[in-house]
């Protein structure tokens, strides 16, 4: 494939094509970063938008996060799962709903959207499971679910380079992200992360994105969020194709305390995993 980079210019205009959040949701993140937020204020804006109020119950109540009791109110669901978490339900309902319902690229929007869910709810399986604690958990679910939105952004704003880099990823085996470093000087991960610092998510996440991939960097260089990442995308790949080629990362097992071999004797419980946040997929 022919090389062509892009500009840095012409980069920031394909990220800043991906759509804004709703007015309700820019709300929600900016009084739940303030540390002089109001609880109140917070549930006066999602219960101002009965749309969001609707889907973040479905959420609350469902099996992601098994709750002993029914919630039926926006101020109980905060309560019991916390204002940093309803936050990321929010950014997370928003996400999945800026995504296209069509592309000229060929991308199956709703497989995509299916991967990216399971991707984010082994990250939080993890996390949560290394001990990493509930922000860390909600952080590794957000880097998951978004890793690979550089893909809507190529497919969207240069389909036929999509289309042309898939082709070629399947002929070859090569890594995706090879390819377009190869053809555009960049990459969907890197594209991925400044769609999330766009949508002002937290330095964490978009770097966990950024650089999850980068395998052969020092164990200092790796977080704890970059390799449950980097496990959970593995362990997709393994249930989806029965095989795994990537060598782990040397801070893998030191960062999450297994390995990746350990891990996949869990089956039952990462199948769980991934099918708890398909929730997201029908609210």
């Amino acid at each position: 494939m022919k090389s062509k980079h892009l500009e840095q210019a012409k980069i920031a205009e394909m990220v800043e094509s991906m759509p804004a959040f709703p007015k309700s949701v820019q709300q929600v993140l900016e009084l739940a970063d303030d540390i002089n937020c109001n609880p109140k204020d917070l549930v006066r804006v999602v219960e101002h938008d009965p749309v969001l109020t609707g889907r973040m119950l479905r959420v609350v109540n469902s099996a992601y996060f098994g709750l002993s009791r029914r919630i039926s109110s926006v101020k109980e669901a905060l309560a019991f799962i916390g204002l940093n978490t309803l936050k990321n339900v929010a950014l997370t309902l928003a996400a999945v709903g800026a995504l296209p319902r069509e592309n000229e690229a060929g991308l199956a929007v709703d497989e995509f959207l299916t991967r990216a869910l399971a991707v984010g709810g082994l990250s939080r399986w993890l996390a949560s499971r290394a001990g990493l604690g509930m922000r860390d958990s909600d952080r590794a679910f957000l880097a998951g679910l978004l890793h690979d939105f550089g893909l809507i952004v190529l497919a969207l704003q240069l389909p036929s380079v999509y289309r042309d880099l898939m082709e070629e990823h399947k002929r070859t085996g090569r890594p995706l992200h090879e390819l377009e470093n190869d053809a555009l000087g960049t990459d969907h991960y890197e594209l991925g992360a400044q769609v999330a610092e766009k949508w002002k998510l937290e330095i964490r996440v978009s770097e966990t994105i950024r650089n999850h991939h980068k395998t052969d960097a020092s164990a200092e260089e790796r977080s704890s969020l970059m390799d449950c990442l980097w496990g959970a995308k593995v362990l997709v790949d393994t249930i989806e194709n029965g095989d795994r080629q990537e060598m782990e990362p040397e801070s893998f097992k030191d960062n999450l305390g297994e390995s990746i071999v350990t891990l996949l004797t869990c089956r039952p419980e990462i199948e769980q995993a991934i099918e708890r946040t398909q929730i997201f997929r029908q609210v």
